[in-house]
């Protein structure tokens, strides 16, 4: 599964095209150092402000300072998280150049490396009770339910398969994603869910993907299966979410270390498909890249929104 990701607090998030994250902003532009420009946030250009909006889902804006570094204009934005003050460098494209913890002995070692620390790496469940299929409200494995979801003109088609795997001693369903862009598929991933049908928690078994250009698999990038190179279950969806749950869906060293926090389970999202409400927000990061996703599960339909992608029918 694709992620974009950095550490997330709780906070209220409201779903109106961007992202409203509790941020301080100044009043207006202010001086600041010898080539800079301090800047409001509602004056960055949209890839940049959505960035920054991202980034501080928890967190408190000091300033943003406009300046150019090699011909090219970016902008120093100071972050409060934590108590830890961060500087986060975006382009005009929103891509993030640089992230840097004021008084770290190692720029970005912190982001770079991670810690489990706060997450959930270890889960109480006899496998031998785990059933391919389920019926997890935010997460229903049941064969022939498909979900699609569309950013312009690429979309994101999530199938439940009439299809088991054995991944670590478990019988597994597959959840495939097919993923195009601008009409050309890109990815196809085989994902493997097991239900605890006494709590409704899903797990997350593993992947196997098959990354596309020009109509040809170009390589198996993010894949990993449970029980193989040190690689361990997480878990998926709880079957209860509550605010604040923080843990791990992928446990893959070096592969793949997706995390999750529960910021919201009343979310209402609007969506090309319509309005749902009682959504349930998860905030992803990873530490082994910068950035941020965000998803949002509709009770009885599943993932409706994926940072851009969003449900364009209702299934």
């Amino acid at each position: 599964m694709n992620t974009r990701n950095f550490v997330c607090s709780l906070v209220v998030v409201l779903v109106t095209g961007t992202w409203g994250c509790g941020s301080m902003e100044r009043s207006g532009a202010e001086p600041a150092g010898s080539g800079e420009k301090k800047i409001r946030l509602d004056e960055l250009p949209a890839a940049a402000r959505q960035t920054v909006q991202r980034e501080l889902v928890g967190a408190q804006l000091e300033d943003i300072a406009m300046e150019k570094r090699q011909g090219k204009i970016v902008y120093e934005t100071d972050i409060i998280r934590e108590g830890h003050k961060w500087e986060v460098v975006v382009g005009e494209d929103g891509q993030i150049i640089s992230k840097i913890q004021e008084g770290s002995a190692k720029e970005g070692a912190a982001e770079k490396q991670g810690s489990a620390k706060g997450w959930r790496d270890t889960f109480d469940v006899n496998k031998a009770v785990l059933a391919a299929t389920g019926d997890n409200p935010c997460l229903t494995i049941q064969p022939g339910r498909v979900l699609k979801l569309v950013d312009g003109n690429n979309r994101l088609t999530i199938s439940i398969l009439n299809e088991t795997k054995t991944v670590d001693g478990v019988t597994a369903g597959v959840l495939e994603e097919r993923e195009e862009k601008d009409g050309q598929l890109i990815e196809i991933s085989r994902n493997y869910f097991a239900t605890d049908p006494n709590t409704g928690d899903v797990y997350y078994l593993g992947e196997e993907v098959d990354n596309y250009k020009d109509g040809k698999i170009i390589n198996h990038d993010s894949a990993w299966l449970a029980g193989e190179k040190g690689a361990r279950f997480g878990l998926m969806m709880p079957g209860k979410p509550k605010v604040g749950d923080k843990y791990f869906q992928e446990i893959a060293p070096k592969v793949a270390l997706d995390r999750v926090e529960i910021v919201s389970v009343n979310e209402t999202v609007k969506t090309p498909a319509g309005t749902f409400q009682h959504c349930v927000h998860l905030c992803e990061t990873t530490p082994l890249e910068p950035g941020t996703s965000h998803k949002y599960y509709a009770p009885g339909i599943g993932m409706i929104k994926d940072d851009e992608f969003e449900l364009a029918e209702k299934p």
